[in-house]
């Protein structure tokens, strides 16, 4: 079946609500054992959404699918998972199948009217509670997200959870810079997922692989994941694994991205019990700059870190991790950094260059948040984003390279490889700078 919400008569004036038509449409369809329903030009106000089984939702250019302001039109459907301690959302579906959204036009979020008007002295612009997500699909196979383009999300944009046979293909999801926990792209628990050709930039984290904890149902690893062509921008982390890792991560492969304009570029983040092992880089370029205080990083091209959230849970050992054909420009450095030796182990850096540039910034610090805050009121470091130490006045896990910043610091990992690797440095050499370019220390 072949729907045109036209054919509803919705408002379109991107105030009215059109939710009730909107879920109409999408119910018929199903009743008629599915199809696609196309928005025409419009713009079309809406609260949750929820989508059935073998159904294409198309936006023709000109459509433009509007995330209500409003907490009650989010209230008839919830997502199981919860992020931000949120579970609302504005397109939904659990355990469905054949599920695609196609088209040039846009679904927009309305962030602003989420987020408090001026930033505090971090930069953290404080968010309302319950802050929708804009797509979730839990338990769902054969998905696909095509040629649309989602922006302004006050809240994750696309979080794909515990789905099966994933494919991105020319996806564009756009942010504001200024609005934190606005990740463009979440793989949550997923397997067998192609992401490609797409453009994600949003303050927190670009795209980012993780195994959230969450109902038993839906718990299960993360793997056979590849992303291929895409260009990441991100004040928080552009291609991040982690940090939450409840379940395994395995079998990644990243390829022929550029990462621009961002704090950190990749970041493998193992905190809660997983492990994360044969993860693949290769052609990849980069640039990283100091961000404000609220974003986690300090301008590292690749930051690995393995230590403990909850002093409950051991974190999952990282292993068996390429890097290939890397090139760019950073005003931090490399910092692999495991609480305990062999927590990072097999590491291998090839033909990889490093230009690092004089910044703006607080240069010669490294950022390995969260880490366990034992003065935080839960005693496990899990509300310490923002928390400072009373002893040196920055966050918890903010600290200074012992003698410098160096161009790469290794401390804990075990079968590190470094061939053909390049670092150009300023000359002569800024003040507070390692004189070394490489630290690698045991433990």
């Amino acid at each position: 079946m072949h729907l045109s919400l036209g054919d509803f008569h919705p408002v379109a004036d991107g105030e009215t609500p059109d939710t009730r038509i909107l879920q109409q449409a999408i119910d018929q369809i199903a009743a008629a054992g599915g199809g696609r329903l196309t928005l025409p030009p419009g713009r079309y106000r809406s609260g949750c959404l929820n989508l059935p089984s073998d159904f294409e939702l198309h936006l023709e250019a000109g459509a433009v699918l509007v995330a209500s302001r409003h907490l009650a039109d989010y209230q008839q459907w919830k997502a199981l998972s919860c992020a931000e301690k949120s579970h609302n959302v504005l397109l939904y579906a659990l355990g469905q199948r054949n599920l695609t959204i196609t088209g040039q036009g846009h679904i927009e979020g309305d962030a602003e009217a989420w987020f408090a008007a001026e930033p505090d002295e971090q930069g953290y612009r404080v968010p309302k509670a319950d802050r929708p997500r804009m797509i979730v699909f839990e338990d769902c196979e054969q998905v696909r997200l095509q040629d649309i383009s989602l922006i302004r999300a006050p809240m994750w944009t696309v979080h794909l959870v515990s789905c099966r046979h994933v494919h991105i293909e020319r996806l564009t999801i756009d942010n504001a810079m200024t609005l934190p926990n606005t990740d463009a792209l979440d793989i949550d628990s997923c397997e067998a997922v192609f992401i490609s050709n797409s453009y994600f930039s949003a303050a927190d984290d670009a795209i980012c692989i993780k195994t959230t904890f969450k109902p038993a149902g839906l718990r299960r690893p993360a793997r056979r994941i590849a992303v291929s062509n895409c260009l990441l921008r991100s004040d928080s982390c552009a291609l991040k694994i982690g940090t939450e890792t409840w379940d395994d991560i395995e079998d990644i492969t990243v390829s022929g991205c550029t990462l621009f304009d961002s704090n950190r570029g990749i970041g493998i983040v193992s905190r809660d019990g997983g492990a994360i092992r044969r993860v693949l880089f290769s052609t990849i370029a980069f640039s990283c700059h100091h961000v404000a205080a609220c974003h986690w990083g300090k301008a590292d091209p690749i930051f690995i870190s393995v230590r403990t959230r909850d002093p409950a849970v051991l974190p999952g050992i990282v292993e068996q991790v390429q890097f290939s054909q890397l090139s760019g420009v950073a005003e931090g450095a490399i910092n692999l950094h495991a609480a305990q030796p062999g927590w990072i182990r097999d590491i291998s850096l090839n033909q990889l260059h490093l230009r690092q540039t004089v910044g703006q910034g607080v240069q010669g610090q490294y950022d390995v948040r969260p880490p366990c805050n034992p003065d935080s009121p839960t005693g496990m470091g899990l509300d310490n984003a923002y928390r400072l130490d009373k002893t040196t006045g920055e966050a918890y896990g903010v600290e200074r390279y012992p003698g410098g910043l160096p161009g790469l610091f290794a401390r804990g990992v075990e079968n590190l490889q470094l061939n053909n690797l390049t670092i150009q440095r300023p000359e002569p050499l800024p003040s507070g700078w390692h004189p070394d370019s490489v630290v690698l220390l045991a433990d």
